[in-house]
């Protein structure tokens, strides 16, 4: 299944095989983490290449910053979303691809240590996710933190509360003390705007609680270039502006031209002194779907058919971007060039593309959460019905996206929710205290696992009864 190093003997290797077809996935996002959790493993041998051992619940991400709710409750174990990953026959790589081989139908890869390997397939899936997207801006990478991984939320807590500490110091000096104490947040889609609305609501149930004098000075401005969440209806816009000014988030409209160590300054010449800036613009392809030798949309996804296969240009055709760098954000994936050039892609057997990383040239859609999961279930169907009945030729069906609506908090015991439109009517929207607990609802009942929803259910519960934790370590 896999190569290893000479030096290591035969001892290494385990000498088991099952006959079974080996299904090789790559990522732990939402859609990797579907497809695990989906694929049966009486008729598929299960490979997992990821650097992540985890899935990612994003949509807590913001409260795990703040203290909400504890890193470890955002963290779904692999190995509990599919139980299946402690047999011998299956395994899990804590590497990264580095390239795929159609040809010998292998998969290169690099642990964390710099130790090579291959891997072997009979069916891939390719679901690495996306990266967030500087634009090309200057600085975005060396002073700004996203919010994607467990991780990034460690370190935004940690910067977060040193600045705290350092504000109360002695001797400072009064501006850089209010440079310490204001939080800039770019990007004003649902991360953005929970990350906000849970930090006014740290500042003003916590913070203050412990120094008036110096919660009073923290602030937090948020900055967009179009509209704050955009994608929403405009009567939930305009609630969850009125509701993050109530909270005292300054909101601004500009565009970020450069970020500094300790400012930042907008296309307009205004300058924003700042001790934290949290980067939250939307998402842009990783160096390694950029690499690989597939046809990709505008926007460097790699391109798929409506079963999400991967598709592949004709011999010695340009395949697109090969580096993120080359990729235009702006460019338009629904332009009917791009419908047009589909017509003569190539539909590769046996290799997948899902989640953010990908995206069907004739109907692109929407980098989210539930798009990815739902391409994960999809998949896991078609893989176990195929394999369930491999002597009887099966059409598949096309992929077919079922929006389910679209959920954020605006800080306190608030929230917009989007509801999917009926067939001939609006879609239904919901502000405030019932949105909310809505909110909370779906997310504790989509979390992977039993223990990760007990966990975030007790951190809730210890929230609401002590107050969050200010603690740095």
């Amino acid at each position: 299944m896999f190569s290893v190093p000479s030096q290591l003997g035969r001892a290494f290797e385990i000498p088991l095989h099952t006959g079974r077809k080996r299904l090789v996935i790559l990522g732990s996002g939402w859609a990797a983490a579907r497809l695990a959790h989906d694929i049966d493993c009486k008729l598929f041998d299960l490979t997992v290449i990821s650097p992540r051992n985890h899935m990612v619940f994003t949509p807590l991400l913001a409260s795990a910053c703040v203290g909400t709710v504890e890193a470890r409750s955002t963290a779904v174990p692999l190995i509990e979303l599919q139980k299946a990953l402690r047999q011998p026959q299956n395994y899990y790589f804590n590497s990264k691809a580095t390239s795929i081989d159609i040809r010998a139908k292998t998969v290169e890869c690099c642990d964390l240590t710099g130790i090579n390997f291959t891997c072997r397939y009979d069916s891939l899936a390719v679901a690495t996710g996306s990266q967030g997207s500087t634009f090309g801006i200057s600085g975005v990478t060396d002073y700004a933190h996203f919010l994607r991984e467990v991780q990034h939320t460690s370190a935004i807590r940690g910067t977060l509360l040193n600045n705290w500490n350092k504000a109360n110091i002695p001797g400072r000096s009064r501006g850089d003390r209010l440079r310490l104490l204001h939080t800039v947040v770019v990007g004003g889609g649902p991360t953005g705007v929970e990350f906000a609305g849970e930090l006014t609501d740290f500042i003003n149930s916590d913070l203050k609680k412990n120094d008036y004098a110096r919660a009073r000075d923290m602030r937090v401005t948020l900055v967009e270039a179009n509209e704050v969440l955009g994608s929403f209806d405009v009567r939930l816009r305009e609630y969850a502006a009125r509701k993050l000014h109530k909270h005292g988030v300054h909101l601004i409209q500009g565009v970020v031209k450069s970020i500094g160590p300790e400012e930042l300054t907008l296309s307009s010449g205004e300058v924003l002194p700042y001790g934290l800036c949290v980067w939250s613009t939307g998402v842009g392809p990783t160096d390694f779907t950029t690499s690989l030798p597939f046809a990709k949309s505008a926007k460097g996804r790699l391109a798929v058919d409506d079963t999400l296969r991967v598709l592949v240009h004709p011999q010695d055709a340009d395949s697109g971007p090969s580096t993120p760098s080359e990729v235009k954000m702006t460019a338009d994936e629904h332009s009917d060039a791009a419908s047009k050039e589909a017509e003569n892609l190539i539909s590769l057997p046996d290799v997948y593309a899902l989640g953010d990383c990908s995206a069907n040239i004739g109907a692109p859609l929407p980098a989210l959460a539930q798009v990815a999961e739902q391409q994960g279930k999809y998949l896991a169907k078609q893989l176990n019905e195929q394999e369930a009945n491999r002597n009887i030729a099966v059409k598949r069906p096309p992929f077919q996206y079922r929006h389910l609506g679209s959920m954020a908090t605006v800080g306190g015991t608030s929230a917009v929710l989007e509801g999917p439109a009926a067939k001939g009517h609006k879609s239904l929207s919901i502000t405030g205290f019932t949105s909310w607990l809505a909110w909370r609802s779906a997310y504790l009942t989509k979390l992977g696992t039993m223990r990760n929803r007990l966990y975030v259910a007790i951190n809730w519960l210890t929230t609401l009864m002590f107050g969050r934790d200010i603690s740095r370590w």
